[in-house]
């Protein structure tokens, strides 16, 4: 979407300039993924969008002070400020139709660090994304069949990084079934995936195998916190077994 459309679709000339950039600030994030924002380039997209320069003090004071606050300061870098997550929630509710969206899902770490596992692999993103969406939201049966479904794909990740694929390559080239391939990983010499993490393979498995196969069970909060600590430690070892970390 181009400025001039989003600004007078936005309505940002009737906005007060602390609502006007966390508006500038939203458009940067639906079109170039910015989730993180430096009062220079705040202080640069006021320009692009027709207004005169702004006080990046006295801005980035009201952007981040008061009960109408919509910024944080990042926790990684404390030159850059971020969305509160409920005021991006907010957002994204009021203007997503703007662009017709169809693939954004609104997630903010609830069970899976963002920070850590996002950012490596755009599939993979997604599918975080959709696992916190869905613990978030109740959907529990469609979070353990996701929490599944990223297991299996780290697993055959770390087996590619390694080059071993093979093991886990059945004649016709397809992989193995989650089962098979957790077997060939638990016992492999070169992965070396330590017994504390791998004894958990098959509790992974089963919470999604049964949300997914058997027809008369329901999967609940308790089903997933179950599993959840020992999943998140799962994760990290085969980011970084597949060179994610």
């Amino acid at each position: 979407m181009i400025l001039s459309e989003y600004k007078a679709k936005a309505k940002l000339d009737d906005k007060v300039q602390a609502e006007q950039a966390k508006y500038i600030c939203f458009y940067q994030y639906k079109e170039n993924g910015v989730t993180s924002f430096s009062m220079s380039d705040i202080s640069h997209w006021f320009i692009d969008f027709g207004y005169s320069q702004i006080n990046v003090s006295r801005l980035k004071s009201n952007l981040i002070k008061g009960k109408n606050k919509s910024f944080t300061i990042s926790k990684t870098n404390k030159d850059l400020v971020e969305f509160i997550p409920i005021q991006l929630e907010n957002l994204i509710q009021e203007l997503n139709v703007l662009w017709n969206d169809t693939e954004t899902v609104v997630s903010n770490s609830e069970l899976l660090d963002e920070g850590k596992f996002c950012g490596k692999r755009g599939y993979l993103d997604k599918l975080i994304k959709q696992i916190n969406h869905t613990y978030k939201n109740n959907c529990y049966d469609a979070c353990a069949v996701l929490l599944r479904r990223v297991f299996e794909i780290v697993l055959v990740l770390s087996f590619q990084k390694n080059g071993i694929e093979n093991e886990i390559t059945k004649p016709d080239g397809t992989h193995m079934m989650l089962e098979g391939i957790t077997k060939k990983a638990a016992g492999n010499i070169i992965l070396k995936i330590p017994k504390r993490i791998s004894d958990n393979f098959d509790s992974f498995r089963d919470v999604g195998n049964s949300s997914a196969h058997n027809i008369t069970y329901i999967a609940i909060r308790k089903d997933i916190d179950n599993i959840s600590r020992a999943y998140r430690v799962m994760l990290e070892e085969l980011y970084n077994k597949a060179g994610l970390l």
